[in-house]
């Protein structure tokens, strides 16, 4: 059993790059780069797990080193590069998370056009 390819997203203005770091000496760690507001996925990963997405964004100040998404291993294979900060600026890996299609509103749901409660 295989697990997902690793997805990340740069959800900031700037170019990011960095390294997918896997649990074992037997899975080769990914090198990824992207442009503002792109994604990347891996071409694979079979059964490695995650334990480290580190990522460094290239602003007009310089590079900044994110806060790095960690864990002991993790099969997760969805993630996002955020702008936790405007001055100084900082950003983070986080990990992607979406409702779950119990959570997801009905397929015939359809907002309210007047006020419901007075």
């Amino acid at each position: 059993m295989a697990y997902p390819p690793v997805n990340i997203v740069n959800s900031t203005g700037y170019s990011v790059s960095g390294t997918v770091t896997y649990a074992s000496a037997f899975c080769s760690n990914d090198n990824y780069g992207m442009g503002p507001n792109k994604s990347w996925t891996a071409s694979g990963r079979g059964v490695c797990l995650v334990t480290e997405i580190s990522a460094n964004v290239s602003t007009p100040g310089g590079t900044v080193e994110a806060t790095p998404y960690t864990s002991s291993g993790t099969s997760y294979s969805q993630f996002a590069v955020l702008q936790t900060s405007d001055n100084p600026l900082a950003f983070e890996v986080t990990r992607r998370v979406s409702l779950a299609p119990e959570d997801a509103p009905p397929a015939d749901y359809k907002e309210p056009t007047t006020k419901q409660k007075g």
